[in-house]
């Protein structure tokens, strides 16, 4: 890869994972309902909490804008003559971006989970598998209300549909990463799910776990 390709793809990780830091659930829940999304329900700044706290309207833009920031740069890699290997570029961006809104530089490199902005990425390297893992959410969603549970069945459906629909090897390699990164930042969902104190989509209360501990 020439130097300049080398410059190019340095750069666009920093601005990917800079970009995708940008607290959207805290900004949004200020602008729309003087609240501090951190500060209700489970804590977190994500498309669930922000339903949670903001209601659809707030919880759908929010979900739109974390989406966005996995979205964004795997897209603009596909249709900007800016970089060779164009598939290994757009998994490093997507990991850069889960990473930005994992662990913020906004917040003390706290942040989200990670889910809307992996589906984000995945829309924009298969749209149908993307859209299945969605439908797998939103099912389970609608049968058990609890949004943690269907995020972590979603992630793991990811790198399963991957290598069903037989996806190129970098593309697969990501998902499982992906699928990784997910269950991690659940990993506290994962103990109340087994202990039966997780949290619904339509429980609205003070904050009362710690995220992503």
């Amino acid at each position: 890869m020439p130097v300049n390709n080398n410059i190019i793809t340095i750069a666009a990780i920093i601005i990917t994972y800079i970009y995708a830091s940008i607290p959207f659930g805290v900004i949004i829940g200020k602008l729309l309902k003087g609240v501090d999304i951190r500060e209700t329900g489970s804590g977190n700044i994500g498309t669930s909490n922000a339903f949670r706290a903001l209601g659809p309207v707030g919880g759908g833009i929010v979900f739109l804008m974390d989406s966005l920031k996995g979205f964004l740069p795997v897209f603009l890699v596909y249709v900007l003559p800016l970089f060779e290997n164009k598939p290994i570029i757009q998994i490093i961006l997507g990991t850069a971006a889960i990473i930005g809104h994992n662990y913020s530089v906004f917040l003390k490199f706290k942040g989200g989970k990670g889910i809307a902005t992996s589906f984000g990425v995945a829309l924009g390297i298969n749209w149908y598998i993307a859209l299945i893992c969605l439908a797998l959410w939103g099912l389970i969603v609608l049968i058990t209300r609890i949004s943690s549970l269907a995020s972590i069945m979603a992630a793991i459906s990811f790198p399963v549909c991957m290598y069903l629909f037989r996806q190129p090897t970098a593309f697969f390699v990501f998902s499982i990463l992906a699928c990784i990164l997910a269950i991690y930042a659940h990993r506290a969902n994962i103990k109340r799910l087994l202990s039966g104190t997780e949290l619904k989509m339509s429980t609205k209360e003070k904050k009362n776990v710690t995220p992503n501990k």
